[in-house]
């Protein structure tokens, strides 16, 4: 019989950390849950965590991922068979290239430490702003429906209007390729003792997270305005709605990548793009589906 899993999870209070550290407690190979963030979780984040079966699984440690020395997040991993790493300094893709290199750090950090204490598998949580120049041309009249694959040319950061304000996302997204691409070398460099799947994920938005609220905002931080070109609005409108994952999607991607099998995964490190099953989107699921099993079952189209 396998041995109980202990899974660490970078910004475990933010959004999509508090979703997955929720789910992970209630699983019955997980014997332990590490949270890891720069704050201890609120009393109603607390009182939601004691209410779910499993609950007592969690700690937490406060701690600092930028900083290398800090060894609370180190103990942490040491002890850890498995790390989901979300923590960013700022998680919107409007970052700065002072937040973005801020999160490079905290990938590093954990990446190399990771590695350093043997864990089995490590999961970077990138983003398809990593391929955000496919929205448009030329890179847009290059792919169809389903073509947008990960072994393609990156295409680093989106470029968009909300109607309010020019956007661009390129700092923020050269962090998530820097990372994929520091995960590969990790993995060759640990002969495959370590296995790295990086999941380039959509817009998982906080709380129920409905279709309803996707926009050519394109982040919660923003608003839209129809006061602008209509073409170029409903370009990033669709763009935006088509990259959605609904929760329960976003949570099976990220517990099949810590669990999957990994005998035919062409690399000990690969890159699967992390969308619900939106019909007509330019995103490819192959590499999901082949290797991690992931079959989503949402559609932004039906929701």
């Amino acid at each position: 019989m396998e041995s109980l899993r202990t899974v660490a999870i970078t910004g475990a209070r933010g959004n999509l950390g508090w979703k997955l550290l929720c789910h992970f407690v209630q699983l019955p190979q997980v014997d332990r849950v590490i949270g890891l963030s720069r704050g201890l979780p609120s009393e109603t984040q607390l009182a939601e965590l004691r209410a779910l079966p499993g609950g007592e699984k969690a700690e937490f440690t406060r701690c600092n991922l930028a900083d290398p020395g800090d060894h609370r997040w180190r103990d942490a991993i040491i002890r850890s068979t498995d790390v989901i790493h979300l923590a960013a300094q700022n998680p919107y893709p409007e970052a700065s290239w002072a937040d973005a290199t801020a999160s490079f750090d905290m990938t590093l950090n954990s990446a190399l430490a990771a590695v350093d204490a043997g864990v089995k598998r490590f999961v970077f949580t990138s983003s398809n702003h990593a391929m955000g120049r496919y929205k448009d041309p030329p890179l847009a009249n290059t792919i169809g429906p389903g073509e947008l694959t990960t072994d393609l040319s990156p295409g680093v950061g989106t470029v968009w209007h909300t109607g309010t304000e020019a956007m661009d996302s390129t700092a923020y997204a050269s962090a998530k390729n820097a990372g994929e691409r520091f995960c590969r070398v990790l993995a060759e460099r640990s002969q495959g003792c370590t296995e790295f799947v990086c999941t380039r994920i959509g817009w998982c938005q906080p709380g129920v997270n409905e279709p309803d609220t996707l926009s050519a905002a394109g982040t919660l931080t923003k608003s839209t305005s129809t006061d602008y070109d209509p073409e170029e609005l409903d370009r990033s409108t669709r763009w935006f709605r088509m990259m959605w994952l609904s929760n329960r999607d976003f949570i099976q991607l990220h517990e099949k990548a810590v669990f999957a099998d990994s005998e035919n995964w062409p690399h000990p490190c690969i890159v699967v793009n992390g969308m619900s099953a939106n019909t007509g989107m330019p995103w490819s699921l192959i590499e999901g589906r082949e290797w991690l099993r992931y079959e989503p079952e949402d559609d932004v189209t039906r929701a």
